[in-house]
């Protein structure tokens, strides 16, 4: 009888290259083992292919004893458009995308299913959609786009009040300046508001105001202005130069600020579509430069950096263990590191909680987050509360205490053996929490002029925070030049393989200058079991908020591979096969649930925002959706489906 094999290595979904930035967390198996694999696979033994990337991990097989679902990418592309749905077939079809969509723009029948339950099952606050009674002025609120559902409470923890004359008389101030002529938003994200000022004289600055859900009070501005200047001046990265700021609202504007030179040149996610690749190319080496400048100082302790006496609680000396030695005392005079700003470190009760560094080695990094989260489980997570997010796959145990707490405590007992021996991939380094191309400046020539956006930096092991820029695509398959008979294609497919060989030109060029420019950064990509150590990292944290399912598979993985891990200690935990089986059933269903949110991108986040142009194609969707289950559904299964999906007609 043939086995069926799960292969839960999340090395690539096309078995492709190392994928860093690789995030829909998919669980597939393949469906037929050819002769020469079957024959050297040996259950939960890692199995080691030969693949083009020179980052590729390895693949790792696990018996299943049932036969499974089978979601594998090439299956997931194959599924059955909904052919009787045009209606929301055209309305997809018009969705915008980032890279070419490789199965349409067309909703599964799988996607379909998830829908209908998501629509049916969830009765979270769902119809709060009318914005919160504050001033309605757009300099103060956040207009970039809108929620489905629970609306009230993100427009509140995005609205920021301050007085306007205030903060244009200290940007004058700042310039030297004595009127100021134009005042307007720029820009929002989901943790700041952006102004640019214009003065009489011609002067121009950036004043940014922080959301109240930014992170934690003072520290959070305190820290990116003292990064800002780190950045700018000892690693001498292109950064707007700081005029003038403030870590508290207790001043005339009102608000935290910081007010800042312009950026210099447009954002790179404006130009890139129209770039060629040669320029697409010297800009991706540029970048390296930039990774390389930011992992040249090493210090002694992890956590945010601040300017010396700054009078912030727990700072410790920016001590430089290694970097040019005309910094080291610079650096030793100016700076010191104290509590992360990472919100997540400050949700809730957290903030009263003693796990805010700064941490002397990166296993006490990862013990004080798995320690945080269960004595934060232990005395605050209430599993009668509702399930405010209809997006997310649950797991049957994630209303369960002692279930979080039990994977924790298996996290905890590993990490000793799991982080890196390697000193250079645990030293601590700075890195930049957020490299997209909208915080990516270029001038006329096509070269890297600023980089904005450091809310959030911190001094972090090199092996967890270091990652290939967000230009890169590594889920796809490496094609360095088109195919013979590319003129013959369909426009579709020509734009998909143009978008391929594109990606797997840059990909290339940023692995070989990596190795050659910044061979750290390269050592951190090729770790083997960096994309698993990665992961556990971002999972540990949230288990209760977000979803358990992912860390227990990370936590399996590394069972499976822990003779790999360079210890000859015995793993200190274990999964029974029974455990392991109910995990893998899981799956399917949490498989489906990333499905059906893929389908939507570009419309509807997994949250619920919308932008605006893409607000009232999100509400058609929706509403298809309750038409679809009401022509589905019969007797008292649709009277109940009628009743919890009414929210949808109120969305306007």
């Amino acid at each position: 009888m043939s086995t069926c094999f799960w292969v839960f290595e999340t090395c690539s979904l096309y078995l492709a290259a190392d994928p860093t930035s690789f995030t829909s967390y998919h669980f597939f198996t393949i469906k037929t083992v050819p002769r020469f694999l079957a024959s050297s696979a040996e259950a939960g033994k890692p199995l080691h292919l030969s693949v083009r990337s020179s980052c590729a991990e390895r693949v790792y097989l696990v018996p299943y004893t049932k036969r499974p679902i089978i979601y594998t990418c090439a299956f997931l592309k194959r599924l059955k458009l909904w052919r009787r749905d045009l209606k929301l077939r055209q309305l997809l079809a018009s969705c915008p995308s980032s890279p070419p969509s490789h199965h349409g723009r067309s909703v599964s029948n799988v996607a379909k299913q998830h829908y209908l339950r998501f629509l049916h099952t969830w009765k979270g606050s769902r119809a709060t959609t009318s914005h919160p009674q504050v001033d309605t002025n757009s300099s103060f609120c956040y207009t970039s786009g809108r929620w489905l559902w629970n609306e009230h409470e993100q427009l509140e923890a995005r609205y920021r009040q301050f007085d306007v004359p205030s903060l244009q008389q200290a940007a004058c101030q700042a310039v030297g300046a004595t009127k100021c002529i134009s005042f307007k938003k720029i820009g929002e994200g989901n943790y700041n508001k952006a102004y640019h000022l214009e003065m009489e004289g011609g002067q121009k600055v950036i004043a940014k105001a922080p959301h109240p859900n930014a992170g934690p009070r003072r520290l959070t501005t305190a820290s990116e202005v003292a990064t800002m200047e780190f950045a700018r001046t000892v690693l001498n990265i292109p950064v707007p130069r700081v005029l003038a700021w403030s870590a508290t609202d207790q001043n005339p504007i009102q608000t935290e600020y910081i007010i800042m030179e312009e950026a210099r040149g447009s954002q790179l996610h404006e130009a890139w579509q129209d770039l060629s690749l040669r320029r697409k190319s010297d800009i991706i080496r540029e970048f390296v430069d930039v990774e390389r400048k930011l992992l040249s100082v090493s210090f002694e302790k992890f956590g945010s950096l601040y300017v010396k006496d700054s009078g912030i609680a727990g700072c410790e000396p920016a001590i430089v263990t290694s970097g040019p030695q005309d910094v080291v005392g610079h650096v030793e005079s100016t700076y010191c590191i104290g509590p992360i700003t990472r919100r997540e470190f400050w949700e809730k009760q957290r903030s009263d909680m003693q796990y805010h560094g700064p941490w002397t080695s990166s296993a006490e990094y990862l013990e004080s987050v798995a320690r945080r989260e269960i004595d934060w489980i232990n005395a605050y997570a209430d599993p009668r509360e509702p399930n405010n997010t209809p997006w997310q796959y649950t797991s049957p145990q994630q209303k369960s205490p002692e279930a979080h707490t039990a994977l924790l405590e298996k996290f905890l007992a590993a990490i000793p053996y799991i982080t890196p021996e390697d000193p250079e991939l645990a030293s601590p380094r700075l890195w930049h929490p957020d490299f997209h191309a909208g915080n990516i400046y270029i001038d006329d020539q096509a070269q890297i002029s600023c980089i904005i956006d450091w809310q959030g930096a911190w001094v972090t092991p090199v092996f967890i925070g270091a990652n290939p820029p967000l230009l890169l695509d590594y889920g796809i398959d490496m094609l360095m030049k088109l195919p013979e008979n590319f003129k013959a294609l369909d426009d579709v497919k020509k734009d998909e393989l143009r978008y391929q060989v594109s990606q797997s030109v840059l990909i290339h060029t940023y692995e070989t200058t990596t190795a050659e420019k910044n061979p750290l950064m390269y050592k951190a990509m090729r770790h083997p079991h960096g994309q698993t150590l990665k992961q556990l990292e971002a999972f540990v944290g949230s288990t209760w908020s977000n979803c358990l399912f992912p860390f227990e598979e990370c936590l399996i993985r590394v069972e499976s591979e822990w003779d790999h891990f360079g210890t000859n200690e015995p793993c200190p935990y274990h999964f029974s096969a029974e455990e392991i089986r109910q995990h893998y059933e899981e799956a399917g269903s949490f498989n489906k649930s990333r499905e059906f949110w893929k389908e939507l991108q570009g419309v509807l986040t997994d949250e619920g925002y919308a932008s605006k142009e893409s607000f009232s194609k999100a509400v058609k969707i929706l509403r298809n959706l309750r038409e679809v289950g009401l022509d589905d559904l019969k007797g008292e299964e649709r009277c109940s489906f009628d009743k919890e999906t009414r929210w949808v007609e109120d969305l306007e």
